[in-house]
């Protein structure tokens, strides 16, 4: 258990997704994990500032706190308008510069010991100075490099900095300031015991029969996650009569409203080979567990410097076999227990990678037992003490 006085620390959300979670993303999944332990423990009292959630259930409890904004109201969008008539070089677009302007006018009238920046280090250029609070900044995504915008002042106002990559570290360490700013790494965390337990979906559900190979793929429909080469893969495949390919995920966060230009793109790649090939949509967040049990093995192909890789994690946690790509963090997670290929020639590789793990079954069992061991070292329990644990260390030195 973790020791600490009782702090009392704000953190700001992304004015984009709320906290709790209710409409997925990464980083608010993560804050909820901290904030249950929290709960659970008692150990800082946090209060937390989201845009409204559509629906909650009672969430108040004597260590966690709720301030809702709701920006999408009549009203809101009239005061935001104003805002932006005044606000001088906004950081980010005018609902988030909005949403942050109605935190720190609260924050001002309250005393914090510390804030956590989620995500948004653009936020630190705006708090106003006459607000005292150690600054935390929470980094998820390569935001932090030499080449942010205003990157040596934003490291500068910071106690602490907390990556969930080395990869990231590296990068927030590369920005020279004047000051030696603490940089911890405290890699993700989800709910194994959730994928590791979960009952297989049917697989006529996802129109698959019992003796099909099933390759998985799971994440956001962009051309950096590699979707495009995977396909292209499975079409020069030709040794695995009863290949199938289950493409889970949407262009963006929740549910697709319109087909964008590159659905389009890997439905028309795809449209020679559909009898091999399932687009399941968006797929509620609980129901991933289940879907990822009906794979015989995942593959994670990005083509970009990926900050760590959730979906590494629960294909692991779901003892799936996984090949990857060896980029950003993901080695972090998966060095030894998965098979990682280089992004040159993503194509080729990914055929030479799915058809070894077909050919070699034993060695894919092996894989899949090492994975799963390897991911309770990425317990969202593990995760949320570190990370508390993070922020108790800066205020004790």
């Amino acid at each position: 258990m973790v020791q600490g006085k009782n702090m009392k620390i704000a953190i700001l959300t992304s004015g984009r997704l709320p906290v709790p979670a209710t409409k997925g993303g990464a980083v608010e999944t993560k804050l909820d994990y901290i904030l249950d332990y929290n709960s659970e423990n008692n150990i800082i009292d946090f209060t937390v500032y989201s845009i409204k959630p559509d629906s909650h259930n009672t969430i108040q409890s004597k260590s966690n706190h709720y301030i809702f904004f709701s920006i999408s109201s009549l009203f809101s969008k009239i005061k935001k308008n104003i805002y932006k008539r005044i606000n001088k070089n906004p950081y980010y677009d005018d609902t988030i510069e909005y949403f942050l302007h109605k935190c720190i006018v609260d924050i001002k009238k309250k005393s914090f010991d510390g804030i956590i920046i989620a995500n948004r280090p653009g936020y630190i250029t705006k708090i106003p100075k006459s607000i005292q609070s150690k600054i935390i900044l929470q980094i998820n995504n390569d935001y932090l490099n030499t080449n942010t915008l205003r990157a040596q002042e934003i490291k500068n106002a910071c106690s602490l900095i907390i990556t969930c990559s080395d990869y990231l570290n590296q990068k927030a360490a590369a920005v020279n300031t004047n000051k030696n700013i603490p940089i911890k790494t405290v890699h993700n965390g989800i709910d194994i015991k959730r994928f590791v337990d979960a009952t297989p979906k049917n697989r006529e559900f996802l129109g698959l029969k019992k003796d099909d190979f099933v390759v998985l793929f799971s994440g956001r429909l962009t051309p950096e996650k590699g979707i495009l080469e995977l396909i292209q893969a499975v079409k020069n495949i030709n040794n695995i009569r009863n290949l199938k390919l289950v493409i889970v995920g949407a262009s963006f966060y929740g549910k697709d409203t319109h087909v964008s230009p590159f659905l389009e793109k890997l439905q028309n790649e795809s449209e020679d080979i559909k009898d091999k090939v399932v687009f399941t949509g968006f797929i509620n967040y609980q129901e991933m567990p289940s879907i990822l049990k009906t794979a015989d093995i995942a593959v994670v192909p990005s083509l970009w410097e990926e900050p760590f890789g959730l979906t590494v994690l629960e294909a692991m946690a779901s003892g799936l076999p996984l090949i990857a790509t060896r980029c950003g963090g993901i080695p972090e997670i998966c060095q030894d227990v998965a098979l990682l290929i280089e992004r040159e020639n993503l194509r080729d590789n990914l055929v030479d990678a799915i058809s070894y793990l077909y050919m070699n079954p034993q060695i894919a069992k092996t894989m899949k037992e090492k994975a799963q061991k390897r991911s309770w070292d990425f317990d969202k329990e593990g995760f949320s003490k570190n990370y508390i644990q993070a922020i108790i260390d800066i205020f004790n030195h």
